[in-house]
């Protein structure tokens, strides 16, 4: 005999539903019963014979003493291959227009791969962009953040990226985007790409669990032999979105405002992510920060879980230098083991007349510099510099390999 758990509301806290619901544990999904129609959640908090439910849409409608039941059902989504070419909301609904998805739903829920099951990286993750393929070059299954102010550029470079990269399929999780861009993106969906999108207007709730969908989207290819990228924009609002749902549900906060169980339920996400079972995933996502404080607890708690972090300058932004990436301000932990031993010393020798150039400009701007060898061989191959971190079409690694090459033997600095 089946066993139904039911209950019902007893009433509402801000986004949070608190219901009646004997035999409910922490991760049910539920599902609310109100006037206006079915509303799916999940048991955020259990306390004696009551229950804090997260809903995974508006309250709107919802009234004491309405019907909850217990229906794990409601924390599952259609996903897989049927998926690929489709733009979804948080609870799995299209958002293109093309009709509801005809597939099977799986649980969004996932765990990273046990230790035993994940793979080295060994392998480069080709981006297209010759500032990150050449100096950068990211490892397949790389956790990546893109740090910047609004305007550097984040989203336009994940675009680029999005577009040009060596992958089977590209993952999307837009997680309080304005509609705007929302709809911009949707109407660039390819045929390897899925979005789930939750807009800035959506629930705290709705903007976690569309994170959370799009991971479980990539873990499904990812165990189908798949190598996939998974886009997040922004790991900032999902961090956001994270905190709104753990304060409303009475946790105490910490450094910045943020409960601790954020940074644990960030790392759960982030460690979902890597290479397992012939595939790959390979996390690419934005983090707003103004780069004033390194140790904002956002950053900091992002570059510790992170392989590697893209720093993108609004100065360069503001020259027209795009993509704005600080070359020296970034760091990719995996290029070392991605890369061979000339592309190493090419990127190296790239980066010493960079740092030189760097420690130079304010003397030079003013013509106290003193023009060593060094120096002026830097001056001379500046614009050849710029030029090669500028972007323009798409490049293939050959392509990066051979300019990059060129470039540093331009230098002198080469045997």
């Amino acid at each position: 005999m089946i066993v139904r758990h039911v209950g019902c509301v007893v009433r509402t806290l801000g986004e949070t539903i608190v219901a009646a619901l004997p035999g409910a544990c922490i991760g049910n999904g539920v599902r609310v019963c109100s006037a206006r129609g079915v509303l799916a959640g999940e048991v955020a908090a259990v306390e004696r014979s009551r229950v804090a439910i997260v809903p995974f849409g508006s309250l709107s409608g919802v009234a004491v003493g309405d019907r909850v039941e217990i229906d794990d059902a409601a924390r599952a989504a259609p996903l897989g291959f049927a998926a690929l070419g489709r733009a979804l909301d948080a609870a799995g609904a299209a958002l293109d227009g093309a009709g509801a998805l005809r597939t099977r739903s799986v649980r969004v829920d996932r765990v990273g791969p046990e230790p035993r099951e994940r793979r080295g990286i060994r392998e480069p993750f080709w981006t297209g962009v010759r500032a990150l393929d050449g100096l950068l070059t990211i490892g397949r299954g790389a956790r990546i953040g893109f740090f910047g102010a609004p305007g550097a550029g984040k989203t336009t470079l994940l675009e680029s990226i999005a577009t040009a990269a060596r992958a089977d399929a590209v993952v999307l999780a837009l997680v309080g985007e304005r509609g705007r861009e929302a709809q911009a993106w949707i109407d660039r969906c390819d045929a390897r790409t899925t979005i789930v999108c939750a807009t800035s207007d959506r629930s705290a709730s709705e903007r976690v669990r569309a994170a959370d969908v799009a991971m479980a989207q990539a873990c499904l290819l990812r165990d189908r032999g798949l190598h996939v990228a998974l886009i997040v924009d922004s790991l900032a609002r999902y961090c956001a979105a994270l905190r709104e749902q753990r304060v409303a549900l009475g946790e105490a906060v910490g450094r910045g405002g943020y409960p601790p169980s954020v940074w644990a339920a960030l790392a759960r996400f982030l460690e979902c992510a890597g290479n397992a079972h012939d595939g790959s995933i390979t996390v690419l996502a934005t983090v707003l920060s103004d780069g004033a404080d390194e140790r904002e607890p956002l950053s900091d708690a992002a570059r510790s879980l992170l392989d590697g972090h893209i720093m993108l300058s609004s100065a360069l932004a503001r020259a027209g230098h795009f993509p704005a990436i600080d070359v020296l301000g970034s760091a990719s932990r995996t290029m070392d083991a991605v890369t061979d031993a000339s592309h190493l010393a090419d990127a190296g020798a790239v980066r010493a007349v960079l740092a030189l150039l760097a420690e130079s400009k304010d003397a030079r701007d003013v013509g106290l510099a003193a023009m060593t060898p060094a120096l002026a061989a830097a001056v001379a191959a500046e614009p050849a510099l710029m030029a090669f971190l500028r972007q323009g079409a798409p490049a293939n690694p050959q392509e990066v390999r051979q300019e990059l090459r060129a470039v540093a033997a331009s230098l002198g600095v080469l045997a």
